[in-house]
């Protein structure tokens, strides 16, 4: 299933299902975003496949998600450690 990300709003759980199947810039465009979700999808680089997903920055993400704060997005990234949330089986989605 493709999603319509410029259409509708979609649940954490259904981005993170569709992780490979959509540009991560467009997540970052059209959804609304928690800090956790930023810190573990769109700003790590395991989930940026295309040229201009290497680019996101973290003044791009308080650009298109305004009710986050820089502050609370370092303190995320200081505390994530692991890839406790990440899409299981890498090789299988990323195809």
């Amino acid at each position: 299933m493709m999603l319509d990300l410029y259409n509708q709003k979609y649940s954490r759980e259904e981005l993170k299902r569709n992780i490979y199947s959509v540009k991560v810039t467009d997540i970052l465009k059209t959804q609304i975003l928690d800090r956790t979700f930023v810190v573990r999808y769109i700003l790590n680089r395991k989930y940026q496949l295309l040229q201009e997903e290497t680019e996101i920055t973290l003044e791009m993400v308080l650009k298109y998600q305004p009710h986050l704060h820089k502050n609370d997005i370092l303190t995320e990234i200081s505390l994530y450690t692991s890839d406790d949330d990440s899409v299981e089986n890498f090789d299988m989605f990323s195809k």
